[in-house]
C-alpha cells in the first residue's frame, strides 16, 4: 500500500495559511507602525516604542510560520495534518485572546479572521483526520 498523501485542500490550506502568515507577519514587522494604527485602528502613542516592538516580534513569528508553512505544502506533505491540527489549536487560543482573556476595545481584523479560520481550518482539518483514518483502515 502506498504511503498515506494528505488531499490537495488540504496541502491548499497549508500553502493558503503560509500566504496568511507571510502577509500578516510582514505588516506587522514591516509596517512603520506594525499595522496597529492604520488597520487595526488602535492608538498606540503610548508606549509606542514597546507596542511596536511587540508587534514586529509578532510579525517574525507569523513569517517563521509562513515558511515552515511554505516548506511543508511543497516539500514535506507528511506534515500536512499536523500542522493543521497546530494552526486549530493555535486558532482556539487566539479565539480565546481575542474574546475571553483581552478583548481589546476596538474591533481588529484578526478577530473575525481568526473566526473564518478556525471554521475553515476546522472543517479542513477534520476531513482530513477522516480522509487518515479511512486510509488507515485499508
Amino acid at each position: 500500500m502506498p504511503p498515506y498523501q494528505p488531499s490537495r485542500l488540504a496541502v491548499g490550506a497549508i500553502a493558503f495559511l503560509a500566504l496568511i502568515n507571510l502577509v500578516r507577519g510582514a505588516i506587522h514587522l514591516f509596517s512603520t507602525e506594525g499595522g496597529l494604527s492604520d488597520i487595526a485602528g488602535l492608538d498606540i502613542e503610548q508606549g509606542r516604542e514597546m507596542t511596536l516592538f511587540f508587534i514586529g516580534a509578532v510579525g517574525v513569528g507569523q513569517i517563521t510560520f509562513a515558511m515552515i508553512d511554505f516548506w511543508v505544502a511543497l516539500r514535506q506533505r507528511a506534515f500536512v495534518l499536523p500542522l493543521l491540527v497546530i494552526h486549530q489549536i493555535g486558532l482556539v487560543l487566539s479565539l480565546f485572546l481575542f474574546f475571553v482573556q483581552r478583548p481589546l476595545p476596538v474591533v481588529v481584523p484578526g478577530q473575525y479572521g481568526a473566526v473564518a479560520s478556525f471554521v475553515i481550518i476546522g472543517f479542513i482539518t477534520a476531513r482530513e483526520i477522516l480522509l487518515r483514518m479511512k486510509y488507515d483502515k485499508g
